[in-house]
């Protein structure tokens, strides 16, 4: 997994192996990250795509199944060699032992792209769930890659950021970082803002991959900053959470209890939503120079996750294994779920809201643990179980 400078971090270094990410001064192993969760279309329908360690899955967010694959020309489950029908799960057993930490991104009807760990980039027929081609690339990816205007952005483990072309897989530029990037690439215009554990957030020509301007926010930025006002916010490893412009100006800061590592999100009256990892969640007013409305502390572990607005409430899930629904005017506590075993809760969680193309009448949290048994739970918005993957 993503390493981390042991001489710039110093003890820093011992919480990264607390939450299951392997520090620069020790090698990676299987179990070391969280689900990576997300929605891809297939057929014209959504569906829950989730990567994690050796297998990716499309599930039906309904029930949380595993979609059968159809032969397109009966239009018939296709079968296993003993008649079983065949599920939507991609192994990375049988593709070069490739372990995933990145969602794969759609490029037509019957093709996706998958980066892995072992610093392949798979073409994927998603009709047979083969890979027919394996690209080399510069390095191993941990975060999910973007797609853009048939550009795929790639960010590397140990460093740099690559812009590939999609039809023909090669490198258009590449972006030096000094440290890995563990973050998605957020495309802002005619730039992609880029963090990085090497402290600073970068904005890149997305034709050329020149650096246009970078900051220094004081500590390693482990998440995609969020867009709003025209402006950037994103929060960084020394305690700290800022508003950036996009021409790269600290406009404010706000002091945190400690670390910020998800991405904040803001709702309708300007309010932005940050938790960081000492279970506090904060609610500040972006349009009075991130001044504080409440802060609570909510949880008994850290929120490494970013929080989920709906409605009336934020939602947070921790590394205690719970997750917490709370009033958003003051942070008060509306109802709190602990997950069987109590399992770490750490990666971003995903709210569907009711569509046909996604099948379910009721507005789910999908919220992902590192237990192997429970990697996805479903909640209805008042805190009710829907279903739980696997089973």
């Amino acid at each position: 997994m993503p390493k981390l400078n042991c001489t710039r971090t110093g003890l820093a270094t011992l919480l990264i192996m607390a939450i299951f990410l392997a520090s620069g001064c020790v090698g990676a192993r299987m179990g070391v990250s969280w689900p990576s969760v997300g929605l891809i279309t297939v057929n014209g329908e959504e569906n829950i795509a989730l990567a994690y360690n050796n297998n990716i899955a499309l599930l039906n967010p309904a029930n949380g199944a595993p979609l059968r694959l159809i032969n397109p020309i009966s239009g018939q489950a296709m079968l296993d060699s003993e008649n079983n029908p065949r599920s939507w799960i991609l192994h990375g057993s049988d593709n070069e032992g490739a372990q995933f930490y990145s969602l794969p991104v759609i490029v037509d009807d019957e093709t996706m792209l998958a980066a892995a760990n072992n610093g392949r980039l798979l073409k994927l027929d998603s009709v047979l769930l083969e890979a027919t081609q394996s690209i080399t690339l510069a390095d191993k990816v941990v975060a999910n890659t973007l797609e853009a205007d048939g550009i795929l952005y790639v960010p590397y483990q140990n460093g740099g950021l690559s812009a590939r072309s999609i039809v023909d897989y090669r490198e258009i530029w590449r972006f030096h970082t000094e440290e890995g990037i563990w973050a998605t690439p957020l495309l802002v215009g005619e730039m992609v803002a880029v963090s990085s554990i090497d402290h600073h957030l970068y904005a890149v020509d997305r034709s050329s991959g020149h650096r246009i301007w970078s900051v220094d926010l004081g500590g390693s930025v482990a998440s995609t900053p969020l867009l709003a006002n025209n402006r950037l916010y994103v929060g960084s490893f020394n305690k700290s959470f800022f508003e950036i412009s996009l021409d790269g100006e600290i406009l404010s800061r706000y002091d945190t209890q400690n670390w910020v590592w998800g991405t904040p999100s803001i709702d309708e009256r300007g309010v932005v939503y940050v938790a960081d990892l000492s279970g506090y969640v904060h609610a500040l007013d972006s349009e009075r120079n991130l001044s504080e409305i409440w802060s609570n502390q909510v949880a008994e572990r850290g929120i490494r996750a970013g929080p989920i607005v709906y409605l009336d409430r934020v939602v947070v899930a921790s590394r205690d294994g719970r997750v917490y629904w709370l009033d958003r005017r003051d942070g008060a506590l509306i109802n709190s779920r602990e997950i069987d075993n109590r399992p770490e809760l750490l990666g971003d969680m995903l709210l569907l809201e009711p569509s046909a193309t996604l099948n379910i009448d009721v507005p789910l949290l999908i919220v992902s643990s590192v237990d192997e048994g429970r990697l996805l739970i479903a909640f209805e918005v008042d805190g009710r179980q829907a279903w739980v993957y696997p089973r």
